[in-house]
């Protein structure tokens, strides 16, 4: 009798420790997020003094911490964002369906059309989520290693470099020639030349604050420089040739240019319908230089600042003690070519570079329209708890 009362009381301890783990994961509360736009992206932002961390939400429920400040961000392009802050100060499960609005941004193989005012417009193609190999085996050692690149999400890039008329309407071109200087013609659709980082930085932020002022662009979306990897990604168009086409017929270089730029859209353009990627003018990229692509970001992005060249180690010199191409944080890439280059420098893999402060008759852009989730770095407020 005592053997079988010991048992028993081995059984409702150990149902007692089961139930009183139920009873824990049950109060640890948990989040699932509906939405209702398919492959919209939704994430959850802690906050803590330590700073703010952002994971995705998938289809299973998000254990949260107890008490933790936390916001939620639903999103997708061409869609007004959801964003809402909450505690997580309730135990179980709670469902949240988010609604997402059709907004006014492209969505996505729309193209864009941004209004410069004074009928002046610039065009934008989509450019599609996907992936490509970036780099080449055939060209410099700054194009290797070649990797793969993923792209979730599309962006928009301009039709053509900026035009002379088109920049004119954000600030005249600042330049005074110089003795023996080449100039570069001026009508309103030759590519804009004489055009530094910085200008052309300015320009895109100018264009999206425009943008946002008339009402035509909403949150999420900005104008700003491509980045190589968006850049190559663009150009090549699904294509893995080094050009992304005939050159002859798609672009303007030393051998068919007459020595000068020449108006924009007059070649052929890409499968994206982008004219002018090879050749006309060199186009700034966002991305500090780097003397090769070690250790670059598979997922299209910036590189961040690139080391200095005087603190990186000195098993990555070369026998005449200089690192190849390598420079210090200052300089950024430029793509494409250019009126007075080869066809070699107008591959869809070439890259150079230049610091941001640099006018030249063969420097020009082209900006793109991004689309991105909800800043990460919200401020931890004192505001009262509230519910999702």
């Amino acid at each position: 009798m005592k053997k079988w009362m010991g048992l028993i009381a081995m059984v409702l301890v150990f149902c007692d420790v089961r139930g009183g783990m139920a009873q824990k994961g049950a109060s640890a509360p948990s989040l699932k997020v509906a939405c209702s736009v398919l492959a919209a992206e939704i994430r959850i932002i802690s906050h803590s003094p330590s700073g703010d961390k952002s994971f995705p939400v998938g289809r299973k429920p998000v254990l949260l911490e107890k008490g933790q400040r936390y916001t939620l961000a639903v999103s997708k392009p061409g869609y007004d964002p959801y964003k809402k802050s909450f505690s997580a100060d309730w135990s179980g499960l709670k469902e949240k369906s988010v609604v997402l609005e059709k907004g006014i941004g492209p969505t996505g193989n729309e193209t864009w059309t941004a209004d410069l005012e004074d009928g002046v417009k610039m065009e934008f193609m989509a450019i599609p989520g996907g992936e490509f190999v970036m780099g080449s085996y055939e060209g410099e050692e700054d194009e290797q290693p070649v990797h793969r690149v993923v792209f979730p999400r599309p962006f928009w890039m301009a039709k053509t470099e900026v035009t002379m008329q088109q920049y004119e309407q954000f600030k005249a071109v600042d330049h005074k020639p110089e003795k023996n200087e080449v100039e570069m013609p001026t009508g309103a659709e030759h590519p804009v030349c004489w055009v530094n980082w910085n200008d052309a930085m300015a320009f895109c932020k100018w264009l999206t604050k425009k943008g946002r002022r008339r009402g035509n662009l909403p949150e999420g979306y900005e104008y700003t420089l491509p980045t190589e990897a968006e850049w190559e990604y663009a150009c090549r168009a699904e294509t893995t040739t080094e050009y992304a086409g005939d050159l002859d017929s798609m672009g303007w270089y030393n051998k068919n240019s007459g020595g000068k730029t020449n108006p924009v859209g007059g070649k052929k353009p890409n499968a994206w319908g982008l004219h002018d990627m090879h050749g006309n003018v060199w186009e700034w990229c966002s991305d500090h230089w780097y003397g090769s692509y070690v250790n670059a970001p598979e997922e299209g992005s910036q590189r961040g600042d690139a080391p200095d060249e005087y603190d990186v180690d000195r098993s990555q010199w070369n026998e005449e003690g200089y690192i190849r191409r390598l420079y210090s944080p200052g300089h950024r890439v430029v793509r494409g070519g250019s009126w007075h280059y080869s066809p070699l420098a107008c591959r869809s893999a070439n890259r150079y570079y230049h610091t941001p402060d640099y006018k030249l008759n063969y420097l020009g852009f082209r900006p793109v329209l991004l689309w991105n989730p909800p800043h990460l770095k919200l401020k931890v407020t004192d505001r009262p708890k509230k519910e999702l």
